[in-house]
């Protein structure tokens, strides 16, 4: 992570256990100690380092990375846990957590307009295809 480069989550049970798995957070916990559950921990530390400010994420649900943001990740996982002792940043976190599944929705609906589209697309496209079917079985008609 001290690079500065984005790294991948990497934590397909599947994948780890064949040793396929790409390099990422949990391949590396997966090197530590070769147990799958372990390395599937590596999703629980993301979380809370992303909602520390330890790390930027990419908000990709799959094919997620990381990427360090703070060098003090011990202060600020600290000063994460001591915030959330407190009513007001628990409401603080579900504004922010209300915010992003919106942002979801919103990008969702843009998707299913796009395939909607789409689909109607392939609508006119049968259509036309229906209709020069019917051109040429008028014209091989006896």
């Amino acid at each position: 992570m001290q690079d500065r480069e984005w790294k991948a989550l990497a934590n397909n049970a599947a994948k780890l256990y064949t040793g396929t798995e790409k390099d990422g957070i949990g391949k590396f916990l997966y090197k530590l100690h070769p147990e799958v559950s372990y390395a599937q921990l590596s999703s629980h530390l993301g979380a809370i380092f992303y909602q520390a400010g330890v790390w930027e994420w990419n908000k990709e649900k799959r094919g997620m990375e990381f990427l360090l943001l703070s060098e003090n990740w011990k202060e600020k996982t600290i000063e994460y846990y001591r915030d959330s002792l407190n009513f007001g940043s628990e409401t603080a976190f579900f504004d922010n957590f209300m915010e992003f599944k919106e942002e979801d929705k919103t990008n969702k609906r843009q998707k299913q307009q796009s395939q909607k589209g789409q689909i109607e697309t392939f609508r006119g496209i049968d259509k036309v295809r229906e209709i020069e079917q019917m051109k040429l079985s008028a014209f091989f008609r006896d």
